[in-house]
C-alpha cells in the first residue's frame, strides 16, 4: 500500500483518535493526510518521525549522575514511530526555527572562540547565552507533537491542533 493510500484509508481514523486536547495512535500509524497543526491538506511525501518517551520518575536519576541517567535512558525508553502530515505553512515555520538554531549556534561558537582569543569574558558569556538561547529555540520551534505515554497498544501525544483533531473520532476504552 503506497504512503499515499495509507494516508487516504487513515481518514477514517481507524489507528488515531482524539481523547479530549490529546492524540491518540497505535503504534506505526499513518496518520489523515492534514496537517497536524492546521487541519489544512499536508505536503507529500508524509513525514516519517520516530517518537521516544520514558516514565517522568526516571528523571529523578540526573541527580546522581547525568551520564548515568543518559546510559539507563537509552536502554528503558519505549519508541514509536508514525507518519504524519505537515502543510508547506507548518513545514517551512518548522525549517526556519531549525536554521535559526543552527545560525545562532555557530554564531554563539563564534563569539566563544573571538572571546577567549582576546580575552574578552563577556562575549565569550555572551556567545553561552547564544547556543543556550538557539538550542530552546530549535527544540521549541522543531517539535512537531509531544509525547505524554507510549504505552503497549497506544501512544499519546499533545501539541495537535484542534482543528485536526476535531476531525477525528473520539477515543473510547472500555473499563
Amino acid at each position: 500500500m503506497s504512503r499515499l493510500s495509507e494516508a487516504l484509508s487513515a481518514e477514517v481514523g481507524g489507528d488515531c483518535w482524539r481523547d479530549g486536547k490529546d492524540l491518540v495512535v497505535r503504534p506505526g500509524c499513518t496518520l489523515p493526510g492534514r496537517c497536524i497543526k492546521c487541519n489544512e491538506p499536508a505536503e507529500l511525501p508524509m513525514r516519517h518521525a520516530r517518537f521516544y518517551w520514558h516514565h517522568p520518575a526516571l528523571y529523578l536519576v540526573v541527580f546522581l549522575g547525568l551520564l548515568l541517567y543518559l546510559v539507563i535512558a537509552v536502554f528503558v525508553r519505549r519508541r514509536t514511530p508514525v507518519t504524519l502530515g505537515l502543510c508547506a505553512r507548518h513545514r517551512q515555520r518548522r525549517r526556519a526555527s531549525l536554521a535559526i538554531a543552527f545560525g545562532g549556534a555557530l554564531l554563539g561558537v563564534l563569539a566563544i572562540g573571538v572571546g577567549a582569543a582576546r580575552e574578552l569574558v563577556p562575549l565569550s558569556l555572551a556567545g553561552l547565552g547564544v547556543i543556550v538561547a538557539s538550542v530552546i529555540v530549535g527544540i521549541l520551534g522543531s517539535r512537531l507533537l509531544v509525547v505524554t505515554r507510549i504505552g503497549e497498544n497506544y501512544t499519546r501525544f499533545r501539541g495537535a491542533g484542534d482543528e485536526f483533531l476535531s476531525t477525528l473520532p473520539a477515543f473510547y476504552r472500555a473499563r
